[in-house]
């Protein structure tokens, strides 16, 4: 018989049979004109979501050559994230951000392998 799931931790723990911590690190990053780089903990991370309260979408991609018209999308406030189970190593890359107006704010919260 499975035990009772009462949190992602539990089912996390469940699925691998062991406890994994995870931890929550949030940046807001300023996003212009040229490819910034965004999420600070590649190889670590399990998740990570973008949050754009701006009113122009916010393109994010895994190379500094992204530019404002080719990316992953993250729409005027709109979001986008990436998890490990479903998009696979995709979640551990370096990632980068870039607009095609100066000065944006882009909220990133990374999910973050700790203590193994």
């Amino acid at each position: 018989m499975n035990p009772p799931t009462r949190s992602v931790r539990d089912l996390i723990a469940h699925y691998f049979d062991r406890e994994i911590p995870i931890v929550a690190r949030e940046s807001a990053v300023t996003v212009g004109t040229s490819a910034v780089a965004v999420g600070s903990f590649a190889r670590q991370r399990v998740a990570i979501g973008f949050s754009n309260a701006t009113s122009t979408p916010i393109l994010v991609g895994f190379s500094s050559a992204i530019t404002a018209s080719a990316g992953y999308v993250v729409p005027a406030n709109g979001f986008l994230s990436f998890v490990w189970l479903l998009d696979g190593e995709l979640v551990m890359q370096d990632m980068f951000a870039i607009t095609s107006v100066a000065a944006q704010t882009l909220y990133v919260i990374e999910s973050v392998l700790m203590g193994i």
